[in-house]
């Protein structure tokens, strides 16, 4: 036989040499590019999450709106949660959106607990404030009652209220030229004639008080002219020693002023007592000297 008819009865080769049939592979870890196993698992539960979630922490601070916003968080938790599972599980493209949704609804709820709490605070402080201030004014009426009214001259002896102080004139010497001299011996002979002007005087302020900066006494001679105790003339009981006040406080002190003989006539003469820092002029009470 020839070389051609061997050739015609030789099988035909399957495979060439060094080739190996190629089958479905057995398992370990999937190649990358795999697509995911279900890409739109949970994407439902995610949307709504998110989509209360937004809500809830948009109205979170809205007062009396946001008592329901706590439960519509909870609500929204109750979707969050499973979304998170499922998309991870599934390894699904809403895994992102369902773990926004999780936060967002997790902060709304910690901003309804803390808007309460601000609010609730608020609310306390007002009724506190306000509270007080009708105390406040049944005090300062209980203890103003009876007592004379800014602008008019009272007697000696009688109280009027003057800025956060109920002030009695108690006593008036207008020739204490001798006895201002006798409490100490630094002290110089008067221009005039030394007045000495005897107060006392009760907080009834919400603060505390300090007469000798709060309040300011004046002699009014006969004269139409106004002397202060700017005299540097040491007095028995000075109203620098009167402690600091609170409310309620009573203290009794003395002032001086120089005044000319012929103006501490007591004719027409008279004591203002006024606050030191007033946004009005009519704050002080006149005292008669006699």
């Amino acid at each position: 036989m020839d070389n051609t008819s061997f050739k015609q009865y030789t099988p035909a080769r399957q495979h060439d040499e060094g080739s190996v049939p190629q089958g479905p592979p057995t398992g370990g870890p999937e190649p990358p590019g795999t697509p995911v196993r279900n890409p739109e698992a949970g994407k439902g539960l995610a949307i709504t999450a998110l989509v209360i979630g937004l809500v809830s922490l948009l109205l979170c601070w809205v007062p009396i709106v946001n008592n329901l916003v706590f439960l519509l968080g909870l609500i929204g938790l109750g979707f969050a949660i499973p979304a998170v599972v499922v998309a991870v599980r599934n390894r699904s493209r809403s895994k992102g959106m369902s773990i926004a949704g999780l936060i967002l609804v997790v902060l709304s709820l910690v901003g309804v607990v803390a808007t309460q709490a601000f609010y609730g605070q608020v609310i306390d402080d007002v009724t506190e404030s306000v509270a007080g201030s009708e105390h406040s004014t049944a005090d300062d009426s209980a203890a103003s009652a009876g007592s004379s009214q800014a602008g008019q001259t009272e007697a000696l002896g009688e109280t009027a209220r003057v800025g956060d102080y109920n002030v009695t004139v108690t006593g008036v010497d207008t020739a204490a030229t001798q006895e201002i001299l006798a409490v100490n011996p630094l002290n110089d002979d008067p221009e005039g004639e030394y007045v000495l002007v005897d107060l006392t005087v009760e907080y009834v302020g919400n603060e505390e008080g300090d007469p000798w900066l709060d309040l300011q006494t004046k002699f009014v001679g006969s004269d139409a002219k106004q002397y202060d105790s700017a005299t540097g003339a040491v007095v028995a009981l000075p109203d620098y020693d009167v402690p600091t006040l609170e409310k309620g406080g009573t203290a009794h002190y003395q002032v001086c002023m120089d005044v000319p003989a012929e103006a501490a006539s007591t004719a027409d003469a008279k004591v203002l007592v006024e606050p030191t820092f007033s946004m009005h002029d009519n704050d002080g009470v006149y005292w008669a000297v006699r």
